[in-house]
């Protein structure tokens, strides 16, 4: 069995209850997996410049995230994938020895465009939209279901 160590960087507190518990839960089951953190970065207040409030974040952003792992960036601009293009990608990185990886999603207006410079892969979870709270489990849930994926076990939980 592989062993990674996975990063979860995400913009703002995680508010509700049923998003906590759900994180756990997932915490839990990728921890056979390897080492797994969630990181949050407080949000930046709003004012009335959104280029300066991008960048603000972003240098937040760019402070948590480990210089030697695969940074994975959550953003409309990013590629879409099924879960198995996504096992496939994932299995291609582990075959190179890449096993440390920081997943960062941002905060309500997205990121910067010079911390997406910083990335080794942009991806996009759907064309729908998804608030920032449901987002945190979508990315968990799908990273156990590539890593469930390569490593031929039952995903359905």
């Amino acid at each position: 069995m592989i062993r990674i160590n996975g990063r979860f960087i995400f913009v703002g507190k995680t508010k509700e209850k049923y998003v906590i518990q759900a994180l756990d839960k997932y915490c839990k089951i990728l921890k056979k997996y390897g080492n797994i953190e969630i990181c949050e970065i407080k949000a930046e207040k709003f004012f009335d410049n959104l280029s300066n409030y991008k960048k603000k974040e972003s240098q937040k952003i760019l402070k948590n995230i480990n210089e030697n792992s695969f940074k994975i960036f959550l953003d409309l601009k990013g590629k879409e994938f099924s879960s198995e293009q996504l096992a496939s990608h994932f299995s291609n990185l582990f075959s190179q020895g890449i096993f440390k990886f920081d997943f960062i999603i941002g905060g309500a207006y997205g990121f910067d465009d010079s911390i997406l410079k910083q990335a080794d892969l942009i991806w996009k979870l759907s064309d729908l939209t998804f608030n920032h709270q449901m987002i945190r489990i979508i990315l968990m849930e799908q990273f156990y279901r590539i890593l469930s994926i390569i490593n031929g076990e039952n995903y359905h939980h």
